[in-house]
């Protein structure tokens, strides 16, 4: 398995394809700005696909009317990096119906989805 070159963060193969497990510390996406990272981190491991877990992500990116959740995805959609969310969200669905729409929407597409685990999404994987 290829080593990432951020020794905090990990790839795994997926379905034959390399996914970049982002651990970046809490909050570390918490303005649209702070995308950069991410795709840095995607380039440098030539990876088009990256999870990360919900820590890493501020509270803002659950409330939609932030438009922090759209403004993040879309880029990454720009340069084609597929993202996957890992962990409880129960909370942040419990409190509105359209961040309850937003990711039954989401987990549609091809382009973004959001899970309560890697082990759970993942079967067949080296996860």
């Amino acid at each position: 398995m290829p080593q990432a070159l951020n020794p905090r963060d990990e790839i795994v193969t997926v379905d034959a394809r390399p996914m970049l497990i982002w651990n970046a510390p809490a909050n570390a996406l918490s303005r649209e700005a702070d995308v950069g990272d991410l795709l840095s981190a995607a380039w440098e491991n030539d990876v088009d696909w990256v999870a990360l877990h919900t820590h890493v992500l501020h509270d803002d990116f659950f409330r939609l009317e932030t438009g922090l959740a759209g403004a993040i995805l879309q880029k990454l959609v720009n340069y084609r990096i597929k993202l996957t969310i890992v962990g409880n969200i129960d909370a942040w669905l419990a409190r509105s119906e359209a961040f309850r729409a937003f990711v039954r929407e989401t987990n549609r597409g091809t382009t973004a989805s959001f899970v309560a685990t890697l082990d759970a999404f993942f079967p067949h994987s080296d996860v």
